[in-house]
């Protein structure tokens, strides 16, 4: 089966991509960026240069292809870039040019937590370019996945880095709000083998991991793998939102924007039990699974802090 990946060189694409020679399909990748295809060292790949806001481009990756995993997407928006324009109408671009072409089975990945309120803009986005799936006509899947780690991950790695350089880590609000971590490598897993199940079509799939954790417990995971011991300091969610907002405006990447601020204090969980039941296997548990995060160096921390981002810490 000829599969396309769009967004194949970012953080889930490249595992995705892994998953899909493992398992003898043929891989055809979208690549933004010309060279991007060189973190993989499989030759055998289809490389199509292009981007989903081109119908063209598109038009042309999609040529004799059996199936698609929609993974492009964007948490922070710059100029030329939005929510809507790559989340939602670049969803709808690989759709209509899906619909033109030979594929039988659309795999889209969304976001859980997704949400019908348009004042939080990505994941409001994020619905919509569900929408745009349902109404294109085509046989789809939509996986929605709970927060995803894994090595080259941002949330992660940037409370490391916060870790190595504060004795006290500021957090929004109690930090009791609930998260269900996810293995990257096991969303992509389940993607690849999502492909080639008819019984799944139509369907919208809520994935997590086998934990639900607070704020609290993730960052109290990260530092144990650190070997450091941390205070926290819990910030109203009011003031941390006016800071957050002073900071977006002066730093060229903040460690968080406002429209993240805002996600972390909304519940992101889901039913245990779902990727096991559908897939046959357990996703691995957070802590024991991120020692990754131990090559985040203090300088690092300072760049994070200084809206900056070092390659080791976000490398997509």
């Amino acid at each position: 089966m000829l599969v396309l990946v769009t967004g194949a060189t970012g953080f889930l694409g490249r595992r995705v991509v892994q998953h899909l020679l493992d398992h003898h399909h043929s891989v055809r990748c979208l690549v933004h960026t010309p060279g991007g295809e060189r973190i993989f060292e499989d030759r055998s790949l289809d490389i199509y240069y292009g981007n989903v806001s081109d119908p063209e481009a598109l038009s042309e990756a999609l040529q004799g292809v059996d199936a698609v995993i929609h993974l492009v997407a964007i948490i922070r928006q710059r100029r030329g870039a939005t929510f809507d324009a790559i989340n939602r109408q670049g969803t709808a671009n690989v759709a209509a040019a899906a619909k033109q072409s030979t594929v039988k089975h659309f795999i889209h990945v969304s976001a859980n937590g997704v949400t019908n309120d348009s004042s939080y803009k990505y994941l409001y986005s994020k619905l919509q370019g569900e929408q745009e799936v349902i109404s294109s006509g085509l046989s789809y899947t939509i996986f929605r996945p709970a927060l995803m780690y894994g090595r080259g991950d941002e949330f992660l790695n940037t409370l490391a880095g916060l870790t190595r350089i504060l004795p006290v880590v500021p957090v929004v609000g109690s930090g009791r709000n609930r998260f269900q971590p996810i293995d990257v490598d096991d969303v992509a897993r389940s993607l690849v083998l999502a492909v080639d199940r008819q019984d799944l079509k139509g369907k919208i799939l809520e994935i997590g991991g086998p934990e639900q954790l607070s704020y609290n417990d993730i960052l109290a995971a990260v530092a144990r793998t650190l070997g450091k011991r941390r205070w926290r300091l819990h910030l109203p969610v009011w003031l941390m939102y006016l800071a957050t907002l002073v900071i977006q405006i002066v730093q060229p990447r903040p460690a968080i924007t406002t429209e993240q601020l805002r996600m972390v204090t909304r519940r992101n969980v889901s039913e245990f039990g779902v990727v096991e039941q559908t897939f046959g296997f357990t996703p691995k548990v957070m802590e024991g699974n991120i020692d990754y995060v131990k090559s985040v160096t203090a300088g690092d921390g300072f760049s994070i802090a200084m809206g900056l981002r070092p390659t080791r810490v976000r490398d997509h």
